[in-house]
């Protein structure tokens, strides 16, 4: 049986700091309890410009989770943006055994790990790995190795970092407001989440999030993010005409010829998605498809249980991917843990295969 659970995903915008608490029932359900948006102040472009100021926002939203649930708002998860992300592709190879043996999910993380062991500046950490690929011995590519007999496996990672200074500032904001971060999460990761489903991942397609004062570009496929293009650009640097606006045009030249690059390599994306205040915007999605030369259509949430509208799903979009994140998360913890036999018998496989 499952522990009921109360986790809070928290988007800090430039324009506005949101909050979603929901609840794992003890049924596996994730239940959403409450939600709080406030105007926010002390960011910009995804950085904390202002301390107190970024503080006292977010305080405010959590006080409202607080009361409207009537408890803490539990795990909290917070999103990170902004051009201090980068993206990168990393390899790894895990030797299983020279006459080969089964593959397992030990094998499969200690490779992602090796994969991840890059020479990082001292200002930058990791955010996420992710795991593109797998191959074994000749480099056979596998869909999924676990169970596989192999001698040695290999994977591609791509590896999202940001600078240090930018993740602590996150965890101090919410630390003044009285709460402790449980992990930070890319938006873009995050809305993964909320507006796409698995057929959409697996096909190709391209995330777009128009904010007050960022765009963000992310391709996922073959069901996870492969790429993402940050550009500092907003609704607060255009004025109310599309046309004519160089700057827009700019950032949208960004995100078409990063597009081109990744489908010249070979990746496929069948459509687009855009998100954020300035997707509402008059001509917006129009102009979108004739710069990407794809269909393109509104992102909202969908299939949400508890106090969500249909507004909500939209404009709470990040918030609510955050939480599942963490519920996809948590979920996963609780099939490893399921059957206590077989995760003793997986972990001295595994302690076995380290040392012979």
């Amino acid at each position: 049986m499952i522990k009921p659970r109360i986790i809070t995903g928290l988007d800090i915008g430039s324009s506005k700091v949101s909050a979603v608490a929901a609840r794992i029932e003890k049924s596996g359900e994730l239940t959403v309890l409450g939600q709080s948006t406030a105007p926010s102040a002390g960011v910009s472009r995804g950085m904390i410009t202002d301390l107190g100021k970024a503080a006292n926002s977010v305080g405010k939203v959590l006080a409202k989770i607080k009361d409207s649930i009537s408890d803490r708002p539990g795990e909290i998860y917070a999103n990170i943006s902004g051009a201090s992300l980068e993206g990168t592709v990393s390899k790894g190879m895990m030797p299983i055994s020279l006459r080969g043996r089964e593959i397992t999910r030990h094998d499969m993380a200690k490779c992602v790990n090796a994969g991840s062991t890059i020479h990082l500046p001292f200002e930058r950490d990791i955010v996420h790995r992710i795991a593109h690929n797998f191959s074994v011995d000749d480099g056979t590519p596998v869909a999924n190795p676990l169970g596989l007999f192999a001698s040695r496996l290999y994977c591609e990672v791509y590896i999202i970092t940001a600078d240090t200074n930018h993740i602590q500032n996150i965890h101090k904001c919410v630390s003044m407001a009285g709460y402790d971060v449980r992990e930070i999460v890319v938006s873009g990761v995050a809305d993964g989440y909320s507006l796409l489903d698995d057929s959409q991942k697996d096909d190709g397609v391209l995330l777009i999030d128009m904010g007050d004062s960022l765009t963000e570009a992310y391709i996922f496929s073959a069901g996870t993010l492969f790429d993402f293009e940050i550009i500092p650009f907003g609704a607060a640097d255009t004025s109310s005409e599309l046309t004519g606006n160089f700057e827009l045009e700019a950032a949208l030249d960004k995100i078409s010829d990063r597009l081109k690059k990744y489908l010249a390599s070979g990746g496929k994306v069948s459509s687009a998605v855009v998100t954020g205040g300035f997707a509402f915007k008059d001509g917006i999605v129009e102009l979108l498809e004739s710069k990407l030369g794809q269909p393109v259509k509104m992102g909202a949430a969908t299939d949400i249980k508890g106090d969500i509208t249909s507004i909500d799903s939209v404009r709470l979009s990040t918030a609510i991917g955050l939480v599942r994140y963490a519920y996809q998360k948590h979920l996963h913890k609780i099939r490893q843990s399921a059957n206590p036999a077989r995760r003793l018998s997986t972990k001295l496989v595994d302690l076995f295969n380290d040392y012979f």
